[in-house]
């Protein structure tokens, strides 16, 4: 009786050990899993850029036929998803992002035939963000070291904006953009410098969560645009392509957990998600040398 006791005691440990293998084996499958739909989701971002698209459409730019190895390569991972082959997945997934990323690193045409809508939304979002840069100015300008800095710096800023708006009332909507994101790069990369021991406050107040969590995807976009310039500029070549991967993989992973969150009305954690994503962007602009607080 006590042979068959210790029998089974021996048989239950080894279920619950087989248990505890199979529960740590699913684990680790289910986080490949995650691995492999985050980097997809990346590189479809990258692929579906206007950038990526204005080189799709121009055969003879040097970036074309890499963007279209980048998007053979991506048939290739989903395949390997379905066949639930998540390492094969994400391998071929990084190589289609080296792709995607020297492909955008060349020299690239403003994409004119972008929908109008998408257009003028863009532009709306990098007014608004401007304008939160702005206000901070402002508060500088007024008194204190950094004042003088400060109204030099919105002087450079509006002229930007103002040739934007112009640029726009024509109906030039492709470079009114263009012209609006270097007035954002010159935001972002030269009010740091005016920190000098300051603390730069954004004077934003929003009426519910909900508009704030709109906000900060308002940021990400237009930060997301931006880490796009830089890469377009060629900043992101050798190391620092794995670091500013590494960073927009994070992010991509931060905004859909703030996606899931607002969904389910969690708009306070959708915001701090958010607030992360754009860290790791920041992160990522830090990396290619852009100095951003």
């Amino acid at each position: 009786m006590k042979q068959i006791l210790r029998c089974m005691i021996l048989f239950g440990s080894l279920c619950l050990l087989t248990g505890s293998l199979q529960a740590d084996q699913a684990g680790e499958t289910d986080q490949k899993k995650r691995l492999a739909e985050q980097k997809l989701k990346l590189v479809d971002m990258l692929l579906n850029s206007p950038a990526s698209k204005a080189l799709a459409a121009d055969p003879g730019n040097e970036g074309t036929p890499l963007i279209e190895q980048s998007r053979q390569l991506v048939t290739q991972a989903r395949q390997a998803l379905a066949a639930h082959q998540y390492d094969a997945a994400v391998q071929t997934l990084d190589e289609a992002l080296r792709h995607a990323f020297k492909a955008s690193s060349r020299p690239q045409p403003v994409d004119a035939n972008l929908a109008e809508s998408r257009l003028k939304q863009q532009f709306q979002d990098f007014a608004e963000q401007i304008t939160g840069y702005r206000a901070s100015l402002l508060d500088l300008s007024k008194e204190g070291r950094n004042a003088e800095p400060a109204r030099k710096l919105l002087a450079r800023i509006d002229r930007l904006s103002d040739e934007a708006r112009q640029l726009y009332s024509a109906g030039q909507l492709a470079e009114s953009n263009k012209k609006m994101a270097e007035a954002y790069k010159l935001a972002v990369a030269e009010i740091s410098a005016l920190r000098a021991g300051q603390e730069v406050v954004m004077s934003l107040k929003f009426e519910t969560p909900a508009d704030e969590f709109a906000y900060e995807l308002k940021r990400y976009q237009s930060n997301e645009i931006l880490v796009g310039m830089m890469i377009g500029e060629g900043r992101a070549e050798g190391e620092r392509r794995k670091l500013v991967e590494g960073f927009l993989n994070e992010a991509a992973r931060m905004k859909e957990e703030a996606r899931h969150n607002a969904r389910s009305n969690e708009y306070k954690q959708a915001v701090g998600s958010m607030e992360k994503a754009n860290a790791q962007l920041n992160r990522a602009l830090q990396a290619m040398g852009v100095p951003v607080f």
